[in-house]
């Protein structure tokens, strides 16, 4: 119970970040908080801590990035559902050393409660080859990056740092409500690149 309510914590502080700082995510269940200054112990990977250096270097500047999209409800009832309150937006870097870097920002969310961001490809565009899972069947490929809580007032604005391998991708990203495993919020393909 302690450890669930010491990552319930973690979860909700992490959704009141800034765009200054958010976490790394390096692999699934492997990630940290990070900021232009912290960690200060590098990993001892040369390509995770060339990744952290990048990111924390971007962190340390005015945010800067290149694209902002909005998210919208999905197709419901097809392939999700509308939360009347919902609403959301990201901000990218189209290309970025290491990895993709981006800045999320929900509203209009139920206090505490837990959201899954995902990464979803599609077998016939770019970067699906190069995303780790594939649980809607063989071809079409997904990464679920990150699950966050949403704050007291019902928000999350983070910033997440996503170790992927260099190439194009033309992904699309959204938003799961944990406690019924549906899509409410999502953005469709749209295209970034990793150096």
């Amino acid at each position: 119970m302690k450890k669930l309510l010491a990552l319930v914590t973690l979860l909700t502080a992490a959704a009141s970040l800034g765009a200054a700082q958010g976490f790394i995510i390096y692999a699934k269940s492997d990630y940290s908080m990070v900021s232009a200054t912290t960690p200060s112990t590098k990993p001892s990977d040369a390509k995770r801590a060339g990744f952290l250096e990048d990111v924390q270097a971007d962190l340390a500047q005015p945010p800067h990035y290149d694209t902002q999209m909005t998210l919208k409800a999905p197709p419901a009832p097809e392939w999700g559902k509308v939360i009347a309150t919902a609403q959301g937006m990201f901000q990218f870097h189209e290309s970025f050393k290491g990895g993709f870097l981006v800045r999320l920002q929900l509203d209009g969310l139920i206090r505490g409660h837990t959201y899954r961001l995902t990464l979803q490809g599609n077998a016939k565009l770019a970067g699906n080859d190069r995303l780790p899972a594939a649980p809607r069947g063989p071809e079409d490929r997904s990464l679920d990056f990150f699950t966050v809580a949403a704050d007291n007032a019902g928000k999350v604005d983070a910033t997440f740092a996503i170790a992927l391998a260099p190439g194009p991708y033309d992904l699309r990203l959204h938003v799961t409500d944990t406690s019924d495993d549906t899509i409410f919020l999502y953005h469709d393909y749209f295209r970034f690149n990793v150096e």
